[in-house]
């Protein structure tokens, strides 16, 4: 008999009750492992999708379709792509084999297809992702875990936007839609190889559990940060961020609001997909914002600000040039927020004679 916070998969992917009125009255074992597995390939089709999406904002470019991602990642090139994206010192445009993929297309995989997904590897050695996320080559090339490949992307996005190098990536369980087919085909995909599926919501603590620091006094201080979001008041918020045991940088009290505002709606949004999750595979960071998405919110927060800062920056030169006084043009180019390099104040007049033509000259 299941409890009553029991889900089940069903057809049209939303999710069921036991105390909802259409909820069946008996299920057999049978019926509730072929909805287990069904549940599990949704499951990773929505991780497929978040993958997905997530390259396609750093690479800024159309990829697959998500029911063939996986085939399309073998090449490696979306890999190599993805390495230049993050670290293009290590992986030039002109190093990733068969780019336009017209090799491919015309013979299909080759073995030098393989040196793209090396050069993605070396990408990561470059960035510090612990090295229990890589996947194998043949995991790739051969698609003998796929899943594992999928999972490797997942930590890079969360470890990339706790550096402040990569937007974060989405979490969209129950927010996409599939085919029966499209899930039933990929159930037997998966089955075919006998994959176990990696925990991909446990990706956040395995991060911090890889950090060498202070394994529980880390925890506590998360902990401590995840109430203080809650209770909604910035500067209490800002104090248990810049608790040492935390081990976040970059922190601005200028910017304590904007921090508070973004953790506190990151927080919403990880609770409410949480409970969309069927039970038993309960983490306790489903409802807790991680060290490295609590980092990555705050190198978030620290850009809007700076950005912000900049538009009224320039929009204060703008507005002296308009003005014709130099002296508030010389002080609005002088503003440390405008980011401008060698000012010189006796060329106050040159300024507004060369900014004013500019303008109207537009």
């Amino acid at each position: 008999m299941s409890n009553n916070n029991d889900v089940i998969y069903c057809e049209d992917r939303h999710i069921m009750h036991e105390d909802d009125e259409d909820f069946p009255e008996r299920v057999s074992g049978n019926e509730m492992d072929e909805q287990r597995k069904q549940q599990m390939a949704y499951q990773y089709l929505c991780h497929l999708e978040e993958a997905k999406t997530w390259m396609e904002a750093c690479l800024n470019d159309e990829l697959p379709p998500t029911t063939e991602l996986e085939e399309a990642l073998r090449t490696g090139v979306i890999m190599a792509r993805l390495g230049n994206f993050f670290a293009s010192d290590v992986v030039p445009v002109r190093k990733i084999y068969d780019r336009e993929l017209k090799r491919f297309q015309a013979r299909g995989l080759h073995f030098k297809h393989t040196d793209n997904f090396m050069y993605f590897v070396r990408a990561m050695e470059k960035v510090g992702l612990p090295k229990l996320f890589y996947p194998e080559t043949t995991d790739l090339y051969d698609k003998k875990n796929m899943p594992k490949v999928i999972y490797c992307i997942h930590a890079l996005s969360l470890y990339l936007f706790k550096l402040g190098l990569a937007p974060q990536m989405q979490d969209l369980y129950g927010k996409v839609k599939f085919t029966e087919e499209e899930i039933s085909a990929m159930r037997k995909e998966l089955e075919k190889y006998g994959i176990q599926m990696p925990a991909f919501s446990k990706i956040g603590g395995i991060l911090e559990s890889e950090m060498p620091v202070d394994e529980a006094a880390l925890h506590a201080a998360i902990i401590v940060i995840n109430e203080a979001i809650d209770h909604g008041i910035a500067k209490e918020t800002f104090e248990a961020l810049r608790n040492p045991n935390a081990h976040l940088t970059d922190l601005d009290v200028k910017n304590m609001d904007e921090y508070q505002d973004l953790l506190y709606k990151a927080k919403g949004s990880k609770c409410q997909t949480a409970l969309l999750r069927s039970p038993g595979s309960e983490d306790v960071y489903d409802k807790m914002l991680t060290q490295a998405e609590v980092q990555g919110n705050i190198a978030m927060a620290n850009e809007i600000v700076r950005k912000k800062d900049l538009d009224n920056a320039v929009a204060e030169i703008n507005a002296a040039v308009d003005s014709g006084d130099q002296n508030r043009l010389l002080k609005a180019l002088l503003n440390d927020r405008a980011k401008l390099n060698k000012v010189i104040a006796e060329n106050g007049d040159w300024y507004q004679q060369t900014l004013s033509e500019v303008k109207q000259g537009k």
